[in-house]
């Protein structure tokens, strides 16, 4: 089993698993069958993700990531990128932030994600 290191708390319990994707409960993000996606979750913080890849044939790759399912508000980033792998932040176009459905600033987003895993590790170490 592949096991990534958690963002959150450090440990090496990053645990990814293949998922189906109900088409009508995200039919705003996938299209067709040529979506893939994959639930991420550690399991000593309960940090999580779930990304959802779509490849539209002869187009731009678009990978949707949904951050810490079950908080509120929802942190969301999408990636627009011509590979299909997200190798390095140099291999993504450009990134879209969003908040539920609300676009915002990356920085805004990136300070929500931090302060959200900063707790999950508290929550751990205590």
């Amino acid at each position: 089993m592949e096991r990534r290191v958690c963002k959150a708390c450090g440990s090496d319990a990053m645990v990814p698993m293949d998922v189906v994707v109900e088409a009508d409960e995200y039919e705003d993000l996938i299209s067709d069958d040529d979506t893939e996606s994959r639930f991420f979750t550690c399991h000593v913080c309960g940090d999580n993700w779930l990304s959802l890849k779509e490849q539209p044939s002869g187009g731009e790759c678009q990978i949707v990531f949904i951050h810490q399912m079950g908080m509120d508000p929802v942190l969301k980033r999408v990636a627009h990128m011509e590979t299909h792998i997200v190798l390095n932040d140099g291999t993504v176009g450009h990134w879209d932030y969003f908040l539920n459905d609300d676009p915002v600033d990356a920085d805004i987003w990136h300070a929500k994600l931090r302060d959200r895993r900063k707790l999950l590790k508290s929550i751990c170490t205590n």
